[in-house]
């Protein structure tokens, strides 16, 4: 049997069997803890990453995913004994993919952790803190800023995230390690967080009363957490990048697969609903304004065209005969494999596409998770 008819018959088969909705892989917390090193609105279900590694890529292979998130995708790679490469252009997503797919040792992440509390000890009754405290008085946008914590942790908040913008071209691992603990502790509707009673994916408008919460503390039981993980038996160390996919040239890549989850068609804007944690990352009011314009969820509302770049760099990336494997939404009024396949012809050719009904999917208590009512699955091979 030719390699594209192995292919084809294994993408068939997937589709046919979607293995993902079986149990206890359709188990909402099914996967390794480090999936949920921080919160993220918009981050592929990690039990289907799981079986797009598990079965269209082979132990040693190299896994790109251009377009990654919080590097759902290149870790399960990376746990599955392959080299998982993950880019995306958003500091919050580098950050938590670095910390996934570097793995510092705990020791090292402890250490980092002193000196993000020595800092904050140093500069928390700064005046330049209760000049930044001035600044985002008014700042937020499901609410203000202030509105979410106990007056003295948002100094300890503001300090951390003086710390880390400053550093933030070139965290070392640990560091993106403690960064992505607090990212993830930042806002929340348990005791783990270091907000009000808010919402863990999108910090709605914060209810209850004002506690004081010490930020180093929550940190320090968010990797105790982390490093109760002990299931790395098959864990190959990868690779985070941070940047616009068009330069990953520059890197001399050269991937067996690149699996990919893009922004689905009319999908709600990723930096809205992820805003407090960008924030803490350095965005600006500037940055949210301009964000429609830099990034690919809303750009491609204009036109898929902006695709044809996508697939140029990828089969660049790609070995002969590399795969590409696409996660996608299907609304009502877009068909978003049929657009992208189009857009792949250049430099690919299709092997196989399916569906999955997902009107019915969890919603995690948001009321808007967007149009898509199908997620389909594009199978490319390079020609």
């Amino acid at each position: 049997m030719s390699k594209n008819c192995e292919y084809k018959d294994t993408a068939k088969k997937f589709i046919s069997e979607l293995p993902y909705k079986k149990y206890p892989y359709s188990g909402r917390n099914w996967g390794h803890s480090w999936h949920s090193l921080c919160s993220y609105h918009g981050k592929l279900k990690p039990s289907i990453a799981y079986f797009l590694v598990n079965n269209f890529t082979e132990k040693g292979d190299i896994v790109l995913d251009p377009l990654c998130g919080v590097g759902t995708i290149p870790l399960e790679a990376c746990l599955q004994g392959r080299i998982g490469v993950g880019n995306d252009l958003s500091q919050l997503a580098y950050v938590v993919t670095k910390a996934k797919l570097e793995k510092p040792s705990f020791n090292d992440v402890m250490e980092s952790l002193y000196s993000l509390s020595n800092y904050i000890n140093s500069t928390v009754h700064l005046s330049e803190i209760d000049e930044d405290i001035i600044k985002y008085s008014t700042f937020g946008f499901n609410g203000t800023l202030i509105s979410y914590f106990h007056n003295d942790t948002f100094r300890e908040i503001l300090c951390a995230r003086r710390y880390y913008i400053k550093k933030i071209d070139n965290l070392s691992s640990a560091e993106s390690m403690v960064f992505s603990c607090l990212l993830h502790v930042l806002h929340g509707n348990r005791p783990y967080a270091l907000s009000r009673c808010s919402h863990p994916l999108t910090p709605y408008a914060p209810k209850g009363d004002f506690e004081y919460k010490n930020v180093i503390e929550h940190i320090n039981r968010k990797i105790e957490s982390a490093y109760s993980e002990k299931n790395f038996t098959d864990y190959t160390l990868g690779n985070s990048i941070w940047g616009d996919y068009n330069e990953l040239r520059k890197y001399n890549i050269l991937a067996d697969e690149i699996i990919c989850s893009p922004p689905f068609a009319d999908s709600i804007k990723f930096y809205m609903q992820n805003w407090m944690r960008l924030w803490l990352c350095g965005w600006e009011l500037d940055n949210f304004k301009n964000a429609d314009k830099i990034f690919i969820d809303q750009r491609q509302k204009k036109d898929f065209d902006i695709y044809l770049s996508f697939f140029e760099i990828c089969s660049k990336l790609l070995k002969p005969k590399g795969k590409v494997i696409l996660h996608l939404g299907k609304t009502q009024k877009v068909d978003m494999a049929k657009e992208l396949s189009v857009r792949s012809e250049p430099f690919f050719n299709e092997i196989y596409r399916g569906e999955e009904n997902v009107e019915d999917i969890e919603k995690h208590g948001i009321k808007d998770k967007g149009a898509t009512l199908v997620h389909q699955f594009l199978f490319l091979e390079k020609k």
